[in-house]
């Protein structure tokens, strides 16, 4: 089962919904989808447990007659698709008009917010496992709606993008946080437990990564450095001679040459001095090297 699967049912398993909230979450289906027309409203699902639970809604909320059926559909393979109508009756103007939205409404109302979120992701949500990628999309038929929908997550501060994809507009989240709230949104606590666990172990492997990735390219920096330093010793030991270095020179020099990978604090150590005085000594042994160089009219190579 796919985690977008795991999530819906979930959602779906919540039916403790009051009146407003069922219809709020069909409005955001039917927006969704397209569905709403003058004379009809014609919703096309996959899905039949989300299918029922439209259906459900629909009994609940209102008296009037209500058409259901499916057919077989082999667009990108074959798999059936359930179609659920209301044709224009008695009482369907005041049902159709009481499925209007008003974005700002919903955004001040959280449990308006929350089952309109939850509808467009019972829809047309897709949300990948955690383990693969952080990715949360909505492929939304209507254009307006998909434009609204963004309004809603720009306003409570999620990071959204809106563009087009397979002649469908797309509004996608990719930050692991937002994800995360939207999931507490539309009721998939399980999930959301299951997904901040996920996040905190990848985010753990790799700060281990990352600080293994820091302490090896430290280790070649040294290595490199202490080579170089060698190589400047051995130079100057045979044009010059190390016995003719100050006495500070020599005994780095030294020490260099009988620990070649130690690193600029730990020779500090055996000398007693800081990383910086190594340094600067280093620094000293360099200038000579590079006058002999010079003096020899040699590459250094």
């Amino acid at each position: 089962m796919s985690f977008t699967s795991k999530v819906k049912k979930s959602v779906l398993d919540n039916t403790s919904l009051s009146d407003i909230e069922k219809l709020t979450e069909l409005t955001g289906i039917f927006n969704s989808k397209n569905a709403i027309k003058n004379d009809v409203i014609s919703l096309n699902l996959e899905n039949l447990e989300i299918a029922k639970r439209v259906y459900s809604f629909l009994k609940d909320l209102t008296s009037m007659k209500i058409g259901i059926k499916y057919s077989t559909s082999k667009k990108l393979g074959t798999h059936k698709v359930f179609t659920i109508i209301i044709e224009r009756q008695k009482h369907f103007r005041e049902f159709y008009d009481s499925l209007k939205v008003n974005i700002d409404k919903i955004l001040k109302n959280e449990h308006l917010l929350n089952s309109y979120i939850r509808g467009f992701f019972l829809a047309c949500g897709y949300i990948k496992d955690p383990k693969n990628e952080y990715s949360l999309d909505f492929f939304v038929d209507n254009s307006q709606a998909s434009k609204d929908l963004q309004y809603l997550f720009i306003n409570t501060d999620k990071k959204s993008t809106h563009t087009t994809k397979r002649n469908k507009n797309l509004v996608y989240i990719r930050n692991s946080e937002d994800i995360m709230d939207i999931l507490v949104m539309i009721g998939a606590t399980q999930e959301f437990f299951l997904y901040e666990e996920i996040t905190i172990l990848k985010e753990l492997k790799n700060k281990t990564i990352r600080e293994m990735n820091w302490e090896l390219a430290n280790e070649t920096k040294t290595l490199n450095t202490a080579k170089n330093q060698i190589k400047m010793i051995n130079y100057i030991g045979k044009k010059l001679g190390l016995n003719n270095l100050t006495p500070v020179l020599e005994e780095v020099a030294f020490i260099r040459l009988h620990h070649p990978e130690s690193s600029l604090q730990e020779i500090g150590e055996v000398i007693g001095i800081s990383k910086s005085g190594v340094r600067n000594r280093f620094r000293r042994i360099e200038e000579i090297y590079e006058n002999l160089l010079f003096e020899n009219g040699d590459s250094g190579e």
